[in-house]
C-alpha cells in the first residue's frame, strides 16, 4: 500500500513533512550547505541517485533531517513518482504497480523508534530497492559516516554491493554555543557503484554473518571546515568517479555543476522558498532560466 503524494493529509499523518519546511536555496542562505555542494547533489539526483540524510544520535530535536530530506526532492527528474511508505507496516505491493525507473521511494527514517519508521526486514527490503531500479530517500540517526555504515551492515545486514546502490550519504549536525545553533552539512559522501561482474554475496551468507563495511568505497564530495565555516570541495578523483557514474567526462560534469551552482546562488540570494524553487528547477530544465 502507498499513499497519494499530492494529499497533504497523507503526508502529515505519516510524519514526512517538516514543521518548518525549507528549500535548498534557503538552506544555502542560512549557511547549512554551500551552493557548490548542493549543485553536485542536484546533478546526481537528476540522474536518480539514492540518498540517506544522517543526523546526530544525541536527542536534539529539529536538527533538520526531515527538512533536508524533503528539500532535495525537487531535484529528481520531471515526472518522478513519489511513493510514501508505511514504515513497519509496509507490504511493498507498490513494487508490482509502479515503474522503478520513474519512481523514488521514501521512508522518513530507518530506525526502531516508531512504527512509522523502518527497521529489520522492512528496512532491509527498502534499502535493497535500488537494486531493482528504484531510487530511495531516507534518514537515520548517526553521527558520522562510519556510524551510518555500521547501521547498514551490522544492524540491517546489507552486503557492500547493496550499499553501493545508494549513491549519497549526508551527515548533518549543529554548530555553535548560542541558541539557536547553526545547522551544517558536516560531510557529504559519494559511494562508487559495484564493479560489474564482481562476485555477489548469497543471502544465506549475508544473514549468517554481517558484512565488512570497510569494503564499501566511499569518497568525500564535500566536508565542512569548522574554523573557516566553509565547505571543502571534492578532489579531482572524486569528480571523475561521480562523472563516470553519470556517464559524462569530468569536464562536462564540472560545467553542468557550475550551471546549477549559479542558479542556486541566485535563488539563495532571493531566499526562494520550496514552491519557487520547484518552478525555478522546472524552468532550468526547460532552458528558460537566466543562467550561464
Amino acid at each position: 500500500m502507498y499513499f497519494d503524494a499530492s494529499n497533504p493529509y497523507h503526508r502529515y499523518r505519516l510524519h514526512y513533512e517538516s514543521n518548518h519546511q525549507l528549500s535548498v536555496p534557503e538552506l544555502i542562505a542560512r549557511g547549512s550547505v554551500d551552493a557548490h555542494t548542493a549543485a553536485i547533489v542536484w546533478y546526481l539526483l537528476e540522474h536518480r541517485a539514492s540518498y540517506i540524510i544522517a543526523g546526530p544520535t544525541d536527542p536534539t530535536p529539529g536538527v533538520g533531517k526531515t527538512t533536508t530530506l524533503n528539500a532535495l526532492l525537487p531535484f529528481y527528474p520531471a515526472g518522478t513518482g513519489l511513493v510514501y511508505t508505511l514504515g513497519m507496516y509496509e507490504d511493498f505491493e507498490f513494487t508490482k504497480e509502479t515503474p522503478p525507473r520513474e519512481t523514488t521511494v521514501l521512508a522518513n527514517e530507518v530506525s526502531d523508534h516508531l512504527v512509522i519508521y523502518m527497521w529489520g526486514k522492512p528496512a532491509r527490503r527498502f534499502l535493497r530497492l535500488p537494486g531493482q531500479g528504484f531510487a530511495i530517500a531516507t534518514s537515520c540517526h548517526a553521527d558520522t559516516l562510519k556510524d551510518v555504515l555500521a547501521i547498514l551492515t551490522d544492524d540491517i545486514r546489507l552486503a557492500p554491493r547493496e550499499i553501493q546502490q545508494i549513491q549519497l550519504i549526508v551527515n548533518i549536525g549543529l554548530h555553535g554555543q548560542r541558541w539557536p545553533q547553526q545547522r551544517r552539512w558536516l560531510t557529504t559522501h559519494f559511494i562508487a557503484p559495484p564493479v560489474p561482474g564482481a562476485a555477489n554475496v548469497t543471502d544465506a551468507a549475508r544473514e549468517a554473518k554481517p558484512t565488512d563495511k570497510n569494503n564499501v568505497p566511499v569518497q568525500v564530495v564535500s566536508c565542512w571546515d569548522k574554523t573557516a565555516d566553509t565547505f571543502v570541495p571534492p578532489a579531482p578523483e572524486v569528480v571523475a568517479a561521480m562523472a563516470a557514474w553519470i556517464g559524462v567526462t569530468p569536464e562536462v560534469f564540472q560545467a553542468e555543476v557550475a550551471r546549477r551552482e549559479a542558479a542556486l546562488a541566485d535563488l539563495a540570494a532571493q531566499k526562494a522558498d520550496q514552491p519557487d524553487t520547484i518552478l525555478a528547477v522546472q524552468a532550468f530544465r526547460e532552458g528558460t532560466a537566466d543562467t550561464p
